[in-house]
């Protein structure tokens, strides 16, 4: 459903079966869920809580913790315990200036770093349970950090050069310090109802496994949108520097050529498939925008695709809006006539 929101809860797990399992389990069941729901019959938005054990989706586990901190609309941290990962995740989700309800258990000490912000005490006796005692006060604590004139504490904010309102922005020097492309593939997997993708020719896309995640977008119905460069455009020859290894005007218009044909057998097979190639205009960036975030790579002259800057922006931002007009703007200029 595109408009469920996510809800990433932080939380300890602990091994099947163990006290901290059931601990666990029981604010998952009997406080958070309630209070989604909560939301939900009072007319608010449909939320979905996922705690990391649940993510069904192949891939790293910790790579898919970091995805849903940055990418989801809140998370909720259940400090109890004083879980080391906990703590953790909690520091990369307030680094980022992410929306975090915080909870733990009643009687409980914080330590220092933390101790200060709002946090819910709860307990789990049966009468509490019994008459959700809690449910109602997380459910206000969760409407209160999605207003959207709601500020998340941000411990890195004076530092984070690229801000915008309070999302923050991940710039990379070089594109490969994001990850091997199957980090690429985790984040266009995680997309429920968009996937734009543009480039000169888009050639990791043509790995099995990168393809594979393509194919299961088509599987879901996911519309999909994807733009190369016609390598019959007289623009090619002035982007490439032919100095840089593995660079070529020749091999470029191959690789363009060759992927315009698998995208466009990809599209014949995959009714919500549509790929166009770009004759008109001039791609600057490698773009990936999906309903979570947008990926932009900055094409550049002087160096290779995977020594370039990599740009991460959350959506609903003002500068995700405008790389999709970008893509928007050139989707419409070449279409077929």
């Amino acid at each position: 459903m595109s408009n469920e929101l996510q809800c990433f809860v932080i939380s300890p797990i602990g091994q099947p079966n163990s006290e901290i399992r059931e601990h666990a389990d029981a604010v998952l069941k009997y406080i958070i869920r309630p209070a989604l729901i909560q939301i939900q019959n009072e007319g608010g938005p449909i939320i979905k809580a996922v705690r990391s054990d649940e993510i069904g989706t192949p891939g790293k586990i910790e790579e898919q913790m970091i995805y849903a901190i940055l990418n989801h609309e809140l998370c909720i941290a259940i400090l109890s315990g004083s879980n080391a990962n906990v703590y953790y995740e909690l520091a990369v989700a307030q680094s980022a200036g992410r929306p975090v309800v915080l909870m733990c258990y009643s009687g409980e000490p914080l330590p220092f770093d933390v101790k200060d912000y709002r946090t819910i005490y709860y307990d789990l006796k049966p009468k509490s349970i019994k008459e959700d005692t809690w449910v109602s006060i997380v459910a206000e604590q969760i409407q209160a950090v999605l207003k959207s004139d709601y500020t998340p504490p941000a411990i890195l904010k004076k530092y984070t050069r690229s801000k915008e309102g309070t999302k923050s922005y991940l710039l990379n020097t070089q594109s490969k310090e994001f990850g091997d492309k199957p980090e690429f593939n985790e984040t266009v997997r995680q997309t429920k109802s968009r996937c734009d993708l543009m480039g000169i020719a888009l050639t990791s896309w043509g790995l099995r496994e990168s393809t594979s995640v393509l194919k299961d977008l088509g599987n879901r119905r996911v519309e999909t949108r994807i733009l190369t460069v016609d390598p019959n455009n007289p623009s090619v020859e002035y982007l490439i520097n032919d100095r840089l290894p593995l660079e070529t005007v020749s091999s470029v218009k191959a690789s363009s050529e060759k992927m315009a044909i698998h995208f466009s057998n990809l599209a014949k097979e995959y009714p919500t498939i549509t790929t166009r190639t770009i004759h008109k205009g001039l791609p600057h960036h490698q773009i990936i925008i999906t309903d979570q975030t947008a990926l932009i790579l900055q094409y550049m002259f002087s160096r290779g695709t995977g020594e370039s800057p990599l740009l991460q922006i959350p959506k609903d931002t003002e500068l995700y809006n405008v790389f999709a007009e970008e893509f928007e703007e050139l989707w419409k200029l070449n279409e077929p006539e």
